[in-house]
């Protein structure tokens, strides 16, 4: 099973091998992607701002940054200055509404109407002919 995940920037199969140690693996994706979410929903709330207009690419890289940060002080009084540092930062990361496309989606054409040619088909084509043919050369006078 290969799942790509943003969060998983590799792009790795999952590294258990045990069918119980994969669904706890893939529950673990879906929580941390779930967080991720959330935190970003709360920096859109607390910006005023539709939860779409975040970057989640960009949001991950600040979760990531700040996780370090975090787990070095131990104190309770600054969890909550750590995660508004982080909505803030979160908040900062708009995506710009997009343009329109200039060219339309279309579905392409096919090259020929002819379907493409099959090994079995080769050699049946036209049979070579001999040209008979004669030179002619005008008379010298």
């Amino acid at each position: 099973m290969n799942l790509k995940l943003t969060e998983d920037g590799r792009k790795t199969m999952i590294r258990s091998k045990n069918p119980r140690e994969v669904v706890q693996e893939f529950y673990g994706w879906l929580l941390a992607h779930y967080c991720v979410r959330a935190t970003m929903f709360d920096a859109a709330t607390f910006k005023g701002l539709s939860p779409l207009r975040i970057s989640f690419t960009g949001s991950l890289k600040v979760i990531r940054r700040a996780l370090p940060l975090c787990q070095e002080n131990p104190e309770p009084e600054l969890d909550l200055a750590y995660y508004s540092w982080i909505l803030a930062e979160i908040g900062d990361l708009i995506i710009p509404p997009r343009q329109n496309r200039s060219n339309p989606r279309v579905v392409k054409k096919p090259r020929s109407k002819f379907n493409s040619a099959k090994p079995k088909h080769r050699g049946q084509g036209t049979q070579i002919k001999v040209l008979n043919f004669q030179v002619c050369y005008p008379k010298a006078s």
